[in-house]
């Protein structure tokens, strides 16, 4: 697992987490849905990124709160990746102009 891998993913959930959009948070809810009911998912400091942020995913180290909230990310499963991004990275850069403030 490599924090810096994974580091624009990580600060992308960090900031919608912060500015809270309902398109995101109706998405983060439901793929949080899939995470809880996976395998892969830890409450487990050593199988996080960074310490402190469980639960987390053991494929990739990332804490969930952020994760799902990461739009450009889809899930890591190896066999049956539970959901998709919903935009590329650039369009998530830009996803102020896409969707409307509560």
């Amino acid at each position: 697992m490599d924090i810096w891998k994974n580091r624009k993913a990580i600060l992308e959930g960090i900031v919608n987490t912060i500015n809270k959009k309902q398109f995101i948070e109706d998405v983060a809810k439901e793929r949080l849905e899939y995470c809880n009911e996976c395998e892969y998912r830890s409450e487990k400091n050593s199988d996080c990124l960074v310490p402190g942020t469980t639960p987390c995913c053991k494929i990739c180290g990332c804490c969930l709160k952020f994760k799902v909230r990461s739009m450009s990310t889809s899930c890591p499963h190896p066999t049956k990746a539970l959901w998709d991004a919903v935009l590329s990275e650039e369009e998530e850069s830009k996803h102020d102009l896409y969707y409307d403030e509560e």
